[in-house]
């Protein structure tokens, strides 16, 4: 639920970053072309162009490694050869210029207002480089500067539809006298001279030893990693057969029929639906962010077009169109049967787009579909709610909490739900309580009959 997720916010996001680490250290950099990130696996290509930086043969006494770095077509990689003579360190970076209105978040984040900004990433000391077989590759790249900075030879990346994609700037530091690679990431809103004036003003100190992992070590890592696949593998296999299965017809309700949450506490009915033009005869603060429509409003209320990219399963893109947009009205009533378990009544829905097979039945889709960056459009964000009259969370903080409300047991409350749906798939969605069908995140330790069992369901508005 919207609150109760925002108090946990931070570890969840630090969780992402440590698998994002990881990820990173095993030489899988890949790079964003929607509004997630996607790892998209690059096939083998000739080798187009070999830059030699330092040879591959004996390491120099008093150098920690030697790069190599091979240039691809669209990708980079580097090969580091180490010089296992030499202890390993720990380092710390302190940077000698912030750009205006950025503020030290702390874990190497340097961000504004906007909550975007510059990234140190963890360095890379040569224990790291070790455990990642020495390795870092780049793909989708458009472009590699090489230069010095901080007094560092340093490369600096740029990727393919930068400006379209809103994709960030890597810039690799180069250390081999002292044994570290620093890796800095610079949101796209960053500006290029503000960002070259950051990476041109950075203090490394060492701050002690490191050690290369024992065998013993490696071998746990190597075994722990192995698992950590093959969960994600059972995962993926789990949720192609519940493709297959399709959504249970006993989890499926129309328009008049309550679907309960999982626990019993609070049961849903949709009183009517309806499909309309614009906003108009909407009060503007009964939006959740208002702020949202700017730019995409006619004078009439209706919406404008936006563009839309269209991914496959395998997140392959498959076209781009400019896309008309509907606003979807869904008039609701929830009754609290219990007010012991949660706090507040979660009152927000989300469309849940699907795929009508021949025999009638519904599965989980399997395209994506999602707006260009450059453009800056928000008003389908994770397909919820964009309005809810009667809301009783509306100032400051508060306004967090937006789509909950306290209700006493026995109660029931009608309220109305705006959304913002594409034209052309009107007729391609379900609707689901935002904190329901919470099982589908279980695919990797639960069972189909599990999974299916413990959905709240969905309802068609037909």
């Amino acid at each position: 639920m919207e609150n109760r997720i925002e108090e946990k916010l931070p570890q969840i996001v630090e969780d992402r970053l440590q698998e994002a680490y990881r990820m990173i250290r095993k030489g899988e950099v890949k790079q964003m072309r929607k509004k997630r990130y996607l790892y998209k696996w690059a096939g083998t290509a000739a080798v187009c162009a070999v830059i030699v930086t330092a040879s591959a043969g004996a390491l120099a006494a008093a150098a920690y490694f030697q790069k190599e770095a091979r240039r691809e077509a669209d990708r980079i990689t580097y090969e580091f050869h180490i010089n296992y003579d030499l202890v390993p360190g720990e380092y710390q970076v302190e940077p000698g210029y912030l750009p205006e209105g950025y503020q030290d978040q702390g874990a190497g984040k340097y961000y504004g207002e906007d909550g975007l900004g510059i990234s140190v990433m963890p360095i890379y000391t040569t224990t790291e480089l070790d455990k990642a077989d020495g390795r870092i590759d780049i793909s989708d790249i458009e472009d590699v500067e090489h230069t010095t900075l901080s007094g560092m030879e340093a490369d600096i990346i740029t990727f393919q539809e930068a400006k379209k994609y809103q994709m960030p700037t890597y810039i690799f530091l180069f250390n081999e006298a002292e044994g570290y690679v620093l890796e800095i990431i610079s949101q796209y809103t960053v500006g290029k001279e503000e960002l070259l004036k950051f990476a041109d003003n950075l203090t490394v100190k060492r701050t002690g030893d490191g050690a290369y992992e024992t065998e013993e070590e490696r071998s746990k890592r190597e075994q722990e990693e192995a698992s950590a696949e093959a969960q994600a593998l059972k995962g993926q296999k789990t949720w192609e057969a519940l493709q297959k299965s399709g959504i249970p017809e006993n989890k499926i309700y129309d328009i008049g029929e309550e679907v309960k949450s999982y626990d019993g506490s609070f049961g849903y009915t949709v009183m009517e639906a309806a499909f309309l033009d614009g906003i108009g005869g909407f009060d503007e603060k009964d939006f959740f962010d208002f702020s949202r429509f700017d730019g995409w409003l006619n004078e009439d209320g209706t919406l404008k077009p936006y563009t839309r990219l269209h991914y496959d399963k395998n997140m392959e893109l498959l076209g781009e169109e400019q896309t008309e947009q509907e606003i979807l009205r869904v008039d609701m009533k929830v009754h609290c049967y219990s007010s012991s378990v949660f706090e507040e009544a979660p009152l927000d829905f989300s469309l849940q787009y699907v795929e009508k097979r021949a025999d009638g039945s519904y599965t989980w889709a399997s395209d994506e579909y999602s707006s260009v960056p450059e453009e800056h459009y928000s008003l389908q964000i994770d397909n919820s709610a964009v309005y809810l009259n009667g809301s009783t969370h509306t100032e400051g903080e508060d306004r967090k909490a937006y789509f909950f409300r306290q209700m006493e047991e026995g109660e029931e409350f009608f309220y109305t739900l705006l959304f913002v749906v594409d034209q052309d798939r009107k007729q391609d969605f379900l609707l689901q309580p935002v904190s329901g069908n919470s099982s589908l995140n279980q695919i990797e330790d639960e069972t189909i009959s599990q999974i299916c069992d413990q959905l709240d369901g969905y309802i068609r508005l037909k």
